[in-house]
């Protein structure tokens, strides 16, 4: 189980009190490392896009050269089972090495001149794959490095970084434009690898309730995701959030991988330089947004701030789809970037903060595997329909209905208690009175000895003495 041995607090000044989550030494940790891990992985996303779409001379390269990057979240639950069984830090740093490897691959497959698309989707397929293991794990070690005190403001802050990160990572743009794709990927490396060497000062102890290996590694796995999908059929608060964030990823996210190259140049008439600007507007949205959120109160203006964020989600994105000028998608692109980030992080944060750590890796897998899988389709739809669809309808259309589906969730009693309480009502009493059901019958059995010590001896009934004295 977790050993939480550096989250010693620091003296509160201003900021501290705004960001209680940066009080404690491992979630800092912890947190610059997720941050440099992010930006190399946005540097990827942006080169393997615009070259997808450059070797290819058609959408449809982006989509597909993405489409590798995230589908292999659905393999999420096998790695959300092993991080409630192996040391989560650990799994982190073994992933991180790998991803570095690929984006070395990369950097020696594009100076050497050998870079195509089939070598470019292979490696992208095999560093999602190993993007997808460290995802859970990270996800699960999160609130070990934290006093419950502090653990909605350390998935915000998580948060914060890792679509915050869309800031530095897309100035991968105007360098793939001035020196090439090699130092993009070169660069990615370095974060990597600077990534690692902070995790490795890491030394928070953290798994989670899986132990011993009663029918092998692979047998085990499948049926510990099992236990995973049985705990969301008992918690509809949380099943619900999933579904919601599976529609937002759906409908919104998918377009920032997909579409927007082919935006920059057939809609906007520029190139690498404004995908770049593109993606940096999303992430200055989502920095500032998810700045906001880590200052925002517990209560009820979480719920009302969730609903108004799906909303402007989706017409944001028809913003971004009739405007014609640069400064217009960019400003578009901007409240894009900020919705999305809120509805994001206040989703993960009501569903972190009822979890048990026992389950929380494969939970929060299952959260990834539906939200990721279902994106990385639509992803692959989008950039084979641009082919042949204008992207103004590709981007109006999902917009509109995403935000239609946010009114109509309105009527669902689920969503309502989210709007009132800011929280997940339902399955956080349930947690709580678990906990009390627990720590009650722990309680019992120290105290029970002690009970039985204190009883009276029990008195001989009149029958009793009389056979007693029989013998």
């Amino acid at each position: 189980m977790s050993q939480q041995t550096g989250v010693e607090a620091r003296p509160q000044g201003f900021l501290l009190r705004i960001f209680p989550a940066m009080q404690f030494l491992e979630y800092r940790r912890m947190f610059y490392a997720a941050g440099l891990s992010s930006v190399s992985l946005w540097a990827m996303i942006v080169a393997s896009g615009w070259l997808g779409y450059e070797l290819t001379g058609n959408p449809s390269g982006t989509g597909i050269v993405t489409f590798a990057a995230i589908f292999p979240w659905v393999l999420a639950p096998f790695a959300g089972a092993l991080a409630d069984r192996f040391d989560r830090a650990r799994i982190v740093i073994i992933c991180r090495c790998g991803a570095a490897l690929c984006a070395l691959g990369l950097a020696f497959l594009a100076f050497s001149g050998q870079l195509t698309i089939w070598n470019l989707v292979a490696i992208t397929l095999i560093s999602g794959i190993i993007r997808s293991g460290e995802m859970p794990a990270l996800q699960a070690l999160l609130p070990n490095t934290v006093k419950l005190h502090a653990l909605l403001s350390a998935v915000t802050m998580a948060s914060m970084m890792q679509f915050g990160s869309k800031v530095i990572g897309p100035v991968a743009g105007p360098v793939l434009q001035a020196f090439g794709a090699e130092w993009v990927f070169v660069g990615a490396a370095l974060f990597l690898m600077l990534s690692i060497l902070q995790m490795t000062r890491m030394t928070t102890r953290s798994t989670g309730g899986i132990a011993g290996h009663a029918g092998g590694l692979l047998r085990d796995t499948v049926g510990h995701i099992r236990d995973g999908l049985r705990y969301l059929g008992r918690t509809p608060s949380v099943r619900l959030m999933i579904i919601m964030v599976s529609l937002h990823c759906m409908f919104t996210m998918a377009f920032d991988f997909s579409l927007l190259p082919a935006y920059a140049d057939l809609i906007l008439g520029g190139g690498q330089s404004e995908y770049g600007y593109l993606l940096m507007a999303l992430g200055s949205g989502a920095l500032i947004s998810s700045v906001g959120l880590s200052m925002l109160p517990i209560g009820a203006i979480r719920g009302r701030v969730f609903i108004v964020a799906g909303i402007v989600s989706g017409l944001s994105l028809v913003w971004v789809g009739v405007v014609d000028s640069l400064l217009m998608a960019l400003i578009g692109s901007v409240i894009a970037g900020a919705s999305q980030a809120m509805f994001m992080v206040l989703t993960s944060a009501m569903i972190q903060a009822v979890l048990p750590d026992a389950v929380r890796g494969r939970v929060m897998s299952l959260y990834m595997m539906f939200a990721g899988g279902i994106m990385a389709v639509m992803i692959l739809v989008n950039g084979l329909a641009a082919d042949y669809i204008s992207i103004r309808l590709l981007l109006v259309a999902p917009g509109f209905i995403f935000a239609a589906i946010m009114l109509i969730a309105l009527v669902l009693p689920g969503i309502r208690s989210v709007i009132r309480n800011g929280e997940l009502v339902e399955e956080g009493r349930r947690v709580v009175q678990a906990a009390a059901r627990q720590a009650a019958a722990t309680a019992s059995a120290a105290l029970r000895p002690v009970v039985l010590a204190a009883r009276p001896a029990p008195q001989r009934s009149v029958v009793e003495e009389r056979l007693g004295g029989g013998d």
